[in-house]
């Protein structure tokens, strides 16, 4: 009888102890606890500091959008906090600078130390040959533009060098035209407007005369061996390449 009053007793207060844990709330761990206080809010001051601070860590461009969603404040108040960072960045004695680029805003070294700080990258810059630069042209004042409108102006088959442009990341493709075979229409892209530190397509300088990029068929292969880039192809003038194709049909065996 002892025996069954103590087993009894035991089963008892194993019981109690389930029952209490399970009407116990859970403590918040300390990251909920973290994640639940609100930020406290920040000076005019720091939000400048933390503009900057956020523009650093990201180095490429960065959103209005993207901004006020990290700072939780409005456009205007967003706009407001770059115009005070860029007249802090602006006085002598600053190596960087805000720029905006494409309605995006962006921290960069300033021009004057441009050669320091290529010194330091030590990297040869990537030269464009004459022919990319040329064909990057008639795509930045024609866009949308499609491929047989820039063979045309160029009076070459511009693969090749399209090919480059858009391993490059200068150009890429924008959409199709609404007609047969709905070719590709190129134009080019945010990184063409940072390479030539330009903020939006219409502070291109104005093109006065366009026949300086209509040049006679291979007259552009000219180009030194020095601007040339590694992974360029030669290209083939139009006439020249129907001709090879004619000529390859006409040697095909006949079925």
């Amino acid at each position: 009888m002892e025996n069954e009053s103590v087993a009894q007793s035991e089963e008892s207060q194993r019981e109690e102890i389930s029952s209490n844990q399970a009407e116990a709330p859970e403590a918040p761990s300390e990251v909920q606890a973290d994640a639940e206080t609100p930020r406290r809010t920040l000076s005019d001051v720091e939000q400048v500091a933390l503009l900057e601070a956020l523009l650093l860590a990201s180095g490429d461009p960065l959103s209005i959008a993207r901004i006020q969603e990290v700072m939780n404040l409005s456009r205007g108040e967003i706009l407001a906090c770059a115009d005070r960072l860029q007249v802090v960045l602006g006085q002598e004695g600053r190596g960087i600078e805000l720029v905006v680029v494409a309605e995006k805003l962006q921290l960069r070294t300033k021009a004057v130390f441009a050669d320091y700080v290529r010194q330091l990258m030590a990297v040869r810059p990537r030269k464009l040959s004459q022919p990319a630069l040329e064909t990057l042209a008639v795509v930045a004042y024609q866009q949308p533009v499609v491929k047989s409108e820039i063979d045309k102006i160029r009076g070459v088959d511009v693969a090749p060098t399209l090919k480059t442009l858009m391993e490059r990341k200068l150009v890429k493709i924008i959409g199709y035209q609404a007609s047969v075979g709905q070719p590709a229409l190129y134009g080019t892209t945010e990184d063409f407007l940072q390479v030539f530190g330009l903020s939006a397509l219409s502070e291109l300088p104005a093109l006065h005369d366009l026949k300086a990029l209509v040049k006679e068929p291979g007259e552009a292969q000219t180009a030194s061996a020095e601007d040339d880039c590694d992974e360029d192809q030669p290209e083939m003038p139009i006439q020249q390449q129907t001709q090879e194709q004619a000529q390859e049909h006409a040697a095909a065996p006949a079925e």
